[in-house]
């Protein structure tokens, strides 16, 4: 086990044991010792290592006293995490010089400047649920309302002998049929879209689908539209690749239709619930749209956001379901209607779009778990997620109606409540408050949401927005957490504006001009 962390050079000036002693407290200090197992025997790391029992006795109590070790009574020797340092932080003066000289390492950080490395990404605190009382994050699911023993049912019977027979097959040609057929069915029907089993690619997500989409649509150089505000991580795909991006204003029905569209190649576009405002595009203009694109022969990635959750019984369609040309690609997830841990995503498009999709694919990361793909294919067939669906829906509308009755009463006017439903409201702070000074302030409340200022192509002059998710948040705290954002307010403005701090009804409405370009 240790062969290769403790290698004895014979030949070498230094003597044996502080060999030893040297390469035990570099391992110390990079931690790859576990810190409540012991440390090798003395007999043990000797036969090891091929040297007396004294030499490793010597090491060990030289590190001993450094401080790297400690002795515990007929326990043997362990690692005293008094020693363990956090990186950047300055080592302890009794660590020996050999270890307190910095290595040379390759500078990786200035190796990926200007790179992913450094753009800004929708990233949610992993602890979220557990460290504040009034999570107003957006995209989980309440994990109190999962049905758990019904998807244990679905992952028990998935891993049977019959159906784990399937796992030694290849599955990158393929998908599991029966999620397939499920997600024909009970997914894309819902909003409108008639798909073969050809046209349909099982992702890792729907982040993935878009990814695959972009890839295969736009060359370097390209121009991918995206909606101001959008998605940013549709920007950050692009710019990976080195596809221009050109930013396309929005109004209280979607992407505006103006001449801006021309020279794109596609447009990415979130019609049914537009990120972040949550505002629908109407029937009208899905059709504009899309004899516009026709008409100039362009792609739309169209990303059915938060889809499942209607608040509505009859949805409204989706763009691809108004398709006749071919040109729309489809995307979606049951990520933020299941658990976003299970990273099930789809891509809807013409049969040799999703061909040319599944060969990405292939080359990204051969398939999808297919447990993962066979458990939730049961879980839609046996008819529990439609009844999750119903129970969450529901209890998201009235957190939802809660929400914004709140928010009216501080900021009437300022908010828009969701037309077609999903777990968040879009709201804009007076002028002058900055969403980042506001979220360090009520985060010693207990209070989390989302800063809305990234999501525009000007984040400088739309700090004040932010998005405010209630799917996870108890209907009964979300007043109070309410409450406690608003009384922050007033003293969450940015010192280098000088904007007043009071705000009509009329500068909140979702505009196109206002929303991009109002300073």
């Amino acid at each position: 086990m240790y062969e290769n962390m403790i290698v004895i050079d014979r030949g070498a000036p230094e003597s044996l044991q502080k060999q030893i002693r040297r390469q035990i407290a570099i391992g110390i200090v990079n931690r790859q010792y576990p810190l409540h197992r012991p440390l090798p025997s003395i007999r043990q790391l000797s036969a090891d290592l091929g040297v007396s029992v004294t030499t490793v006795t010597l090491a060990y109590e030289a590190l001993k006293q450094d401080g790297f070790v400690e002795a515990r009574n007929r326990s043997g020797y362990y690692v005293n995490q008094d020693v363990l340092t956090e990186p950047g932080h300055a080592l302890k003066p009794d660590v020996p010089a050999d270890l307190a000289a910095p290595l040379a390492t390759l500078d990786y950080r200035a190796f990926f400047r200007d790179r992913s490395f450094n753009l800004q990404r929708v990233v949610k605190p992993s602890d979220v649920l557990v460290r504040y009382r009034y999570p107003f994050v957006c995209g989980l699911t309440d994990p109190s309302l999962f049905p758990i023993t019904s998807w244990r049912e679905c992952v028990r019977d998935s891993v049977n002998v019959i159906e784990l027979a399937n796992w030694a097959t290849d599955y990158s040609a393929i998908d599991d049929d029966m999620l397939i057929e499920q997600l024909i069915q009970r997914v894309l029907a819902k909003r409108g879209i008639v798909a073969h089993p050809d046209e349909v690619l099982v992702t890792v997500g729907g982040q993935q689908a878009l990814y695959i989409a972009i890839k295969l649509l736009l060359k370097s150089g390209e121009i991918i539209g995206v909606e101001d505000p959008g998605y940013p991580d549709v920007i950050n795909m692009a710019e990976i690749e080195g596809i221009s991006v050109r930013r396309l204003p929005i109004d209280q029905k979607g992407l505006v239709l103006s001449s801006n569209i021309s020279g794109c190649k596609c447009l990415f576009v979130t019609p049914s619930h537009q990120f972040p405002t949550t505002v629908t595009m109407p029937l009208d203009r899905k059709v504009e749209l899309l004899a516009f694109t026709k008409r100039n022969g362009q792609f739309v990635i169209e990303d059915d956001y938060e889809a499942d959750i209607s608040f509505n019984k009859t949805p409204p369609r989706a763009l691809k379901s108004l398709d006749t040309w071919g040109n729309v690609i489809y995307t979606g997830s049951l990520s933020k209607s299941l658990l976003p841990g299970l990273r099930i995503g789809y891509l809807v498009a013409d049969r040799e779009f999703v061909r040319e999709a599944r060969a990405m694919r292939h080359h990204i990361l051969r398939h999808p778990p297919v447990n993962n793909q066979r458990s939730v294919a049961l879980f839609l067939q046996r008819g529990y997620f439609d009844r999750f669906v119903a129970k969450i829906t529901g209890i998201y509308k009235e957190r939802c109606t809660v929400m914004h009755e709140a928010l009216e009463r501080h900021f009437p006017g300022a908010s828009t409540k969701a037309e077609y439903g999903g777990g968040s409201i879009w709201l804009r702070l007076p002028d002058g408050a900055d969403a980042g000074i506001l979220r360090k302030m009520v985060d010693a409340e207990g209070v989390f949401f989302e800063t809305g200022g990234f999501t525009f192509s000007d984040e400088r002059n739309n700090r004040n927005h932010i998005r405010l998710g209630y799917s996870v948040i108890e209907k009964s705290l979300i007043a109070e957490g309410i409450d406690k954002i608003a009384k922050a307010v007033p003293n969450a403005r940015d010192s280098k504006s000088g904007a007043s701090q009071s705000a009509r009804p009329s500068q909140f409405a979702l505009t196109s001009s206002q929303l991009t370009r109002r300073k």
